[in-house]
């Protein structure tokens, strides 16, 4: 699809699983250290039982398959920004629930906005992720106001 295409409110979807091995590659990468996944002790004083994947890694993942869905796959395109949704107090992102190494997800991909073409000819692509467990449709995270520079 080219940018004039998308519309508001569009709705792309598509299902993942992240293993413990992808999780551990991430982290090698990131360099990110997470007290809570390296200390399972810990983690239980604070609720969370059992391994988990971080966050971060699930958003990192949502936003490399979105680039593979066939309609986005040919488009000259870019992370812009992060802005927040201005009806949501400016937050970008929550993370509501811990997610399980090979836990199956549902990833929703809304369009929602889509702003002018500059001068050299790209708009700006606002989509929103929400991400639910397939088995149960329990929201995990949300993530709102993904900009993506796009080439008309």
């Amino acid at each position: 699809m080219r940018f004039v295409d998308f519309k508001i409110g569009q709705v792309f979807e598509r299902h993942l699983a992240i293993s413990r091995g992808e999780s551990d590659k991430y982290f090698a990468f990131s360099k990110t250290r997470n007290v809570l996944l390296e200390n399972s002790e810990l983690a239980a004083t604070e609720g969370i039982i059992g391994s988990f994947l971080s966050g971060r890694s699930i958003l990192a993942r949502v936003e490399g398959e979105m680039t593979r869905l066939d309609e986005f796959s040919d488009n000259v395109m870019m992370l812009y920004g992060m802005d927040g949704d201005p009806s949501w107090g400016y937050r970008q992102t929550r993370f509501l629930a811990e997610v399980h190494p090979g836990e199956e997800l549902l990833i929703k991909y809304i369009v929602s906005n889509k702003s002018k073409v500059d001068k050299h000819g790209y708009g700006i692509l606002s989509m929103d992720f929400e991400i639910c467990t397939s088995s149960d449709n329990r929201l995990v995270i949300v993530s709102r106001r993904n900009l993506y520079r796009m080439k008309v």
